[in-house]
């Protein structure tokens, strides 16, 4: 019953930290001592149906429960203080990079393990400046959707696994970057208070046709993403992270400049009714940031504690 109840609990955090930006629900396992039990649960599924099934069921209700009300705060902050928002979504990341480089420690990085970090900041980079580039506003395909737009859902939902699985990288995040994060909340919830507030169902069909093709590229890869975790980490374990760290490091700037928050700098400076003044906002942001970067990191320094406990008692 503690191990359900740990798995459960586990389960409220990682889908509480999936659903905001630049929090990583895989990082939030390995703090709450579940990351190693659920990749093997997914790996060898089919093997060992029965057991990974126990260890899985209480992990994706709490993920259920933990993502359903922080996705909805989220929603609410996304507007008139997106700038302070992004900022602690970066926060959160600058605090969780040492937790990330705790993976590589014992490791004297060559030159080889600074290239790949380095091409993966970049990367990052560069998915936030694409997305300007292509001017990446997809909020007219949710109302008025065409059928291609459904299989797009689909990658979509796949990348935004990568947060379940990943330690440091955050799915909220990839999504914002590529600029389905506010478009997609904003289609949920307006479609969720039009059949329960106004009582019009007559978009509801569209509805789970959207939210099934992200469904089913997330599960699958849910799945692909931790069979190529447990393959990587087994194999190039210290190449893997320093990808990771470099994503990290790379996503900070990207989440400061990508479509979404670009579209808010340019009606921001304008001055338009409804946001926050940009001498009120960017002092509250940098505050804000470096509140969430502690937090960020305390958190670290609890999961290194939760470890060496776990240590000790395996010795």
């Amino acid at each position: 019953m503690k191990k359900w109840v740990k798995l459960l609990l586990g389960g409220i955090g990682i889908g509480a930290g999936s659903a905001v930006p630049g929090v990583s629900g895989g990082t939030i396992a390995v703090i709450f001592g579940v990351y190693n039990r659920i990749i093997w649960a997914v790996s060898n599924i089919i093997k060992h149906f029965k057991q990974a099934i126990v260890i899985l069921l209480p992990a994706l209700l709490g993920l259920i429960i933990g993502f359903i009300p922080t996705y909805y705060l989220m929603h609410k902050a996304l507007y008139g203080f997106v700038f302070g928002v992004i900022c602690i979504f970066a926060g959160f990341i600058i605090g969780s990079i040492p937790g990330i480089k705790d993976e590589v420690k014992d490791v004297k990085p060559t030159k080889k393990h600074y290239i790949i970090l380095i091409i993966s900041a970049l990367v990052a980079v560069g998915i936030g400046v694409a997305s300007v580039l292509v001017k990446a506003d997809v909020s007219s395909y949710f109302n008025n959707t065409p059928v291609w737009f459904y299989f797009v859902l689909i990658p979509v939902g796949f990348v935004a696994s990568v947060a379940l699985v990943v330690p440091g990288i955050s799915g909220a995040m990839l999504l914002l970057l590529m600029g389905f994060y506010v478009p997609l909340s904003d289609f949920i919830f307006g479609t969720l208070d039009a059949c329960f507030k106004a009582g019009d169902w007559s978009n509801f069909g569209h509805f789970l046709g959207i939210v099934g093709c992200l469904a089913i590229g997330i599960i699958l890869g849910f799945f692909f993403i931790s069979k190529l975790m447990h393959y990587l980490l087994n194999k190039y374990h210290d190449y893997t992270f320093y990808s990771i760290i470099g994503f990290v490091i790379g996503s900070v700037g990207a989440l400061f400049y990508n479509f979404e928050i670009n579209k808010y700098y340019i009606n921001w400076a304008s001055g338009l009714s409804g946001y926050t003044p940009m001498y009120v906002e960017i002092p509250i942001g940098i505050v804000l940031l470096i509140g969430f970067a502690v937090l960020s990191y305390l958190l670290v320094r609890y999961k290194r504690k939760v470890e060496s406990k776990e240590n000790e008692i395996a010795e």
